[in-house]
């Protein structure tokens, strides 16, 4: 049974609680496709993570400020930019966002490809039109459960790539409309608590937001429904719980 929070805010502040008391230490090798070494390698996690946000366009906001405290006004500019680049159907890379926060993105782009990254949200919403066709299938079916944005692809895991290619965190984004509200159902395989998690629930709640306006025309009552949150590996990297009170 998934646990309910009512908003984003006591969302955050139920898993920061819990993934400093439960969380296990696990060595990990890698962090994107940059070789961990050393301490670097220990990483707090929980693993099969599910809950429920009820009203997830709720105290957002407050979400990022818990998570990144002072930064928070420059991460929600990100968010922003990240929801036009990722709703732009030219499928963008490198796109705008990145900018925002280039101490973080800059180093993960790729080279052999001209400063672009290895994939983007933009392309992979964008892939054979899935943002409009998930639009597209609610509208002639209200109750379809064929709306599906894939992220994750097969070849992504090939091992021929040694590592050097970057994975995915996200797997699949399913949109529901139950009971006249638009559901979220969002998969991702790995989640860093510090670096990404506050911004990936803030941008599906924001996706869902955004088709709603999209369905308006067809269902003008629809209304923003529960965000479905499943994660395998919700964790915590080592050079971020120097700064973490453990308890």
């Amino acid at each position: 049974m998934a646990r309910i929070f009512k908003d984003c805010l006591e969302m955050v502040q139920e898993m920061d609680r819990e993934l400093k008391v439960s969380g296990i230490t696990v060595p990990v090798k890698h962090y994107q496709n940059k070789e961990l070494i050393g301490d670097n390698q220990n990483t707090k996690e929980l693993i099969g993570v599910n809950f429920i946000i009820s009203k997830p366009n709720l105290k957002k906001k407050e979400m990022l400020e818990f998570l990144f405290k002072d930064d928070a006004d420059n991460i929600e500019k990100y968010c922003k930019q990240e929801l036009l680049d990722r709703i732009n159907r030219e499928g963008l890379n490198p796109g705008n966002s990145y900018k925002i926060r280039l101490d973080l993105w800059q180093s993960l782009m790729s080279k052999k490809d001209g400063e672009k990254f290895d994939y983007t949200y933009s392309e992979r919403i964008n892939y054979h039109n899935q943002l409009d066709n998930v639009i597209s299938a609610l509208k002639e079916d209200e109750h379809s459960r064929r709306a599906m944005i894939m992220i994750f692809k097969p070849e992504d895991t090939d091992e021929s790539s040694g590592f050097t290619t970057r994975i995915p965190c996200s797997i699949s984004y399913q949109f529901l409309i139950r009971n006249n509200k638009l559901m979220c159902l969002y998969s991702i395989r790995s989640n860093d608590y510090f670096k990404h998690f506050g911004i990936d629930i803030y941008l599906a709640n924001s996706l869902q937001e955004y088709i709603v306006e999209q369905l308006k025309d067809k269902y003008p009552k629809l209304k923003v429904g529960a965000l479905n949150y499943y994660c395998g590996s919700f964790h915590a990297y080592n050079e971020d719980l120097t700064n973490w009170v453990i308890y």
